[in-house]
């Protein structure tokens, strides 16, 4: 049984760190474009547009700003529509439950505490059975 439960953190903290890995990266990108909009945005009104003169070098300047202000609304949509950071935490959750359940059914002697952990364990892969 301690092998499963092992088994099981293991696809948890795997989970979690892809899922800290994605969340961080839409978060990044968000952030990034989102400064650079502003900034280009920002240059602009005080030098004019940065690509070239004219008519042409506004529709440029506005356009790219509107690519980087739709790339951050992107990101950040995908973040809270794909529910990463709720992911995130209840898989953290996971994780620490199960460890929790492995201590305890490695370090008890007792056969209570043992059943106890073990039925734990099982409301574990009832609750978080999309992470384990």
């Amino acid at each position: 049984m301690n092998d499963e439960i092992r088994k099981s953190i293991a696809k948890a903290e795997s989970l979690v760190a892809k899922l800290r890995k994605t969340n961080s990266r839409y978060i990044v990108i968000s952030l990034a474009a989102s400064v650079l909009a502003t900034l280009l945005a920002g240059l602009t009104a005080f030098t004019g547009p940065v690509a070239g003169q004219g008519p042409p070098a506004w529709k440029w300047t506005c356009g790219i700003v509107a690519v980087f202000t739709a790339t951050a609304t992107i990101f950040t949509g995908l973040q809270k529509q794909l529910m990463i950071t709720e992911k995130l935490s209840k898989a953290t959750e996971c994780v620490g439950k199960l460890r929790s359940i492995d201590f305890t059914l490695s370090n008890s002697e007792k056969d209570e505490e043992r059943k106890d952990a073990l039925s734990e364990y099982k409301k574990v892969l009832e609750v978080y059975s999309e992470y384990v």
